[in-house]
C-alpha cells in the first residue's frame, strides 16, 4: 500500500489527470433522462452533470436535442403515433 501512496505521491499530476478522465467518462456515458425517468435518476444526472462541469447538458430543457425525443412524445396523452415536429433554433 505504501508503494501505490508513493507512487501517486511522485507523479501527482498523472494521477490527477486520469482521475479526472476517469470521472467526465464515468459523467459523458450517463443516459440522459426520458419521460419515465424518476425523479432520483434526474436529480443524479443533473447533479453529477454539474460537478463534471457539462452545465448545458446538465439543465437542457430541449427535448428536442435529446435521442429520448420520441419516446417523450409517445409518453404525452394522447394519440400514440404523434407526429414528431422539431423546430429548429439558431446555433448561437
Amino acid at each position: 500500500m505504501n508503494t501505490i501512496i508513493s507512487f501517486l505521491q511522485a507523479h501527482s499530476t498523472i494521477a490527477t489527470l486520469v482521475a479526472y478522465y476517469v470521472a467526465i467518462s464515468f459523467t459523458g456515458s450517463l443516459p440522459a433522462p426520458t419521460a419515465q425517468s424518476g425523479m432520483f435518476y434526474k436529480f443524479i444526472f443533473s447533479f453529477v452533470n454539474t460537478l463534471a462541469g457539462n452545465l448545458a447538458r446538465a439543465y437542457s430543457t430541449k427535448v428536442e436535442g435529446s435521442p429520448n425525443f420520441q419516446a417523450a412524445v409517445n409518453a404525452l396523452p394522447g394519440p400514440v403515433d404523434k407526429p414528431v415536429v422539431i423546430v429548429e433554433t439558431p446555433k448561437v
